[in-house]
């Protein structure tokens, strides 16, 4: 995350109720949600497929893996992940901007499960709390065959 102090140019938005910014360097690129495929069997959080740039790739609702809870999609924000890419449903996009938050040792570790994995550190937006999260890789096995699956075939899974 660079140098203490330094901050880390990212992407902020809303996930539901909450602020959160993804760093820059690990943005593809933002959209109007895309048709998605639901996948049974799969967490909460994820809402399905979606073709990104002619690839399957999982959707992951960002509001309701942090707060478990659903709320409006506005935005797929395409992310860099460790198997491909992945779409970030979200909120409405709000700027690109320098983003200053605390180690990990502050306020990021009373999270646990998924967030724990997700929320990198804290900072603040405005007067408001942000969530400055990390790669996105809570994408489960089964969500990522499923995605192959359906790149091998071009049939739904």
């Amino acid at each position: 995350m660079g140098q203490p102090g330094a901050g880390v140019v990212a992407l902020v938005f809303q996930a539901g109720p909450l602020f959160c910014a993804l760093p820059l360097a690990e943005v593809i690129e933002t959209m109007r949600p895309l048709p998605t495929r639901p996948l049974a069997g799969t967490p909460h959080y994820v809402r399905g497929l979606t073709i990104l740039r002619g690839e399957p790739s999982p959707v992951i609702d960002v509001t309701r893996l942090l707060t478990g809870v659903t709320s409006e999609i506005d935005r797929y924000v395409a992310v860099r992940a460790g198997r491909g890419p992945v779409a970030c449903a979200t909120g409405p996009v709000l700027s690109v901007q320098t983003v200053h938050a605390m180690p990990p040792e502050g306020p990021s570790t009373m999270f646990t499960g998924a967030s724990r994995s997700l929320v990198a550190a804290v900072g603040r937006f405005g007067t408001e709390p942000l969530l400055l999260l990390r790669s996105i890789r809570t994408v489960p096995d089964e969500v990522w065959e499923a995605a192959a699956q359906e790149a091998g075939t071009g049939v739904p899974a």
